[in-house]
């Protein structure tokens, strides 16, 4: 359901508060309200907007930015909660009015240069906030000042219309999240507050939407890593959805195998009760919360074929606004508590990727290409989990810096390298940032084998790991050729104990077989915090454990169990 469907009864705003399970919602509302509507609307200056072309620094200027984006998006819906709160739609206004006077609604990352006058540059936030604000007049209609709303249309056609109508946008064919995102917004905008406009471009909209889909293969793997899996996804089935209302029924985006496939990728990324996998830019420390509204507009939408994940993973986060509304707008009462199944496994062929999860353990490994958006140097790869937590894991991203998307210093960093991942270090090199170069996995009797050679740029070099998993844990041998040195890299957040050539750490063992070869361990710590929650912050550490391999003929085996 959404703002243009039929079946849309604005009563559910205030039939909320009398919902149990959406308690919840409600009351990240109020904390999104004591942390970003109390004191004054934070100011953005340019000596902070130049951060990043100066130094590469995103988040001095990015704070503010985007906590008046969500002081806009929890007044919004606390004034459809509480109309009769005067004070939140006083501050819902000044609010709208500061975001309507910011020299520009992209960020200073997206920008093509700060050295020219240019404020209608269209990027994910630009695109989203127009969304946001069209939705918002249309919610709130009569309520709004006349002014607020006369503004709302004039930056909208001044921002978004104008600029989307000269050119062709950089974007619309990128295959990621940026297409989704930003012809998404945009088409939404356009339905809600320039059909006339929509109409003179739903087929160049359309079409971007269907060179994203165009990015996934048949097996539904989002490359982008889980999270943006959400943010890109998550934007197509909004805007397929409401174009889907729009048509009256007409044009459905949402229809075939490919899309359904896409629809239940997270539920296949779940490790564990709030573990995800999370190669790529994605979920530090393996913990990722997903929007609720989301969760409850793919089950309202693909019914049975989509399961409800555990609801201890659902967040009434304001971050992104349509997710939020419809948090309110999808849920129905039959959607209860979930549980995830213990004793499953997904192959996901086209891209290599495997999950099991089993009673004791869950376990995930990927073969794929270097090549990706948001790529890390990972092929070849695994996570291993146990008790809500990834004992051997993938650090996911670290804090987006101008440094950290650019070629020359993107894989200096230990999150982005293969250092970083549970690969071998051969001949003392990692794995090669070569575009072109992939990994050729296949799963047969029980065992993922990922032929992986060519990412390591060594001439001669023979390379194929074979996993497999059983009910207490996974045996993985590498079969090599043209390796004078061999290291297996492994990856914890915990501190490692090492006894009599075994090392264990959380209750997980790592042993190898002495009988291919002799091997001695050490240990290197590096700086990254994971605290009491599984978030990292910068400061303490993250374990690289070496498992140097002495003498190496053409195979290694190690083993990874429960204790």
């Amino acid at each position: 359901m959404n703002l243009l469907d039929k079946k849309y009864n604005p009563d559910i705003w205030q039939r909320a508060k009398d919902i149990p399970a959406l308690a919840p919602a409600i009351e990240s509302l109020k904390k999104s309200y004591e942390e970003y509507c109390i004191g004054e609307i934070p100011t953005t200056k340019f000596s902070h907007f130049r951060l990043f072309a100066d130094i590469g620094d995103r988040t001095t200027y990015q704070e503010p930015f985007f906590h008046r984006q969500h002081r806009m998006f929890t007044c919004a819906l606390l004034c459809l909660i509480y109309p009769e709160n005067e004070e939140y739609l006083t501050l819902l206004q000044d609010t709208i009015f500061e975001i309507c006077d910011l020299y520009v609604w992209a960020l200073p990352a997206h920008m093509p240069s700060i050295t020219e006058n240019n404020n209608t540059e269209l990027d994910l936030d630009a695109c989203t906030i127009a969304m946001a604000l069209a939705i918002i007049k249309r919610l709130l209609g009569e309520r709004l000042h006349p002014l607020i709303k006369s503004r709302i249309d004039a930056e909208i056609d001044r921002r978004i219309v104008t600029p989307f109508l000269e050119k062709d946008w950089h974007w619309e064919y990128r295959a990621n999240n940026w297409t989704t995102v930003c012809a998404g917004a945009v088409g939404c905008t356009l339905m809600l507050n320039r059909p006339d406009v929509f109409e003179q471009v739903k087929d160049r909209i359309n079409k971007d939407m269907l060179t994203y889909v165009d990015a996934y293969e048949d097996d539904g793997v989002c490359t982008e890593g889980a999270g943006y899996w959400g943010y890109g996804f998550g934007y197509y089935v909004t805007y397929a959805d409401m174009l889907r209302s729009y048509s009256n029924g007409e044009c459905n985006l949402l229809a075939g195998e490919k899309i359904k496939s896409i629809a239940t990728f997270y539920q296949k990324m779940i490790l564990d009760e709030n573990i995800v996998v999370t190669y790529g830019d994605c979920g530090l420390g393996g913990k990722m919360m997903i929007d609720a509204g989301l969760v409850y507009k793919l089950k309202s939408i693909f019914g049975d074929i989509y399961e409800l994940p555990p609801m201890d993973m659902l967040s009434y986060g304001v971050h992104y606004f349509p997710f939020l509304l419809d948090a309110f707008i999808c849920y129905d009462e039959k959607y209860s508590s979930s549980s995830i199944s213990r004793d499953c496994e997904y192959f996901m062929a086209n891209q290599g990727w495997y999950v099991k999860r089993t009673p004791s353990y869950s376990f995930s490994c990927r073969g794929g290409t270097n090549g990706e958006s948001h790529n890390h140097n990972d092929v070849g790869s695994f996570i291993f989990c146990r008790d809500d937590k990834q004992v051997f894991c993938d650090i996911g991203g670290r804090p987006y810096t101008r440094q950290y998307f650019a070629d020359d210093t993107r894989y200096t960093f230990l999150e982005t390298s293969s250092r970083g991942h549970n690969v071998p270090i051969i001949n003392g090199q990692y794995q090669a940032n070569i575009r072109d170069t992939r990994s050729y996995t296949k799963y047969e009797n029980g065992v993922i084998s990922i032929d992986f050679a060519e990412l390591y740029d060594i001439d001669g070099l023979k390379l194929t790991r074979h996993l497999k998993p059983d009910e207490t844990g996974v045996t993985i041998t590498d079969c090599f050729d043209g390796a004078s040195t061999f290291v297996e890299r492994l990856i914890t957040y915990f501190k490692p104990e090492i006894s009599g050539g075994v090392v264990v750490t959380e209750g997980v063992r790592i042993s190898f077989d002495s009988s291919l070869a002799e091997a001695d361990y050490d240990i290197e710590t590096r700086a990254i915090t994971l605290d009491a929650d599984g978030n990292i912050e910068q400061g303490q550490d993250v374990y690289c454990i070496n498992l140097k391999v002495k003498n190496p003929k053409n195979e290694f085996s190690f083993r990874v169990e429960v204790v």
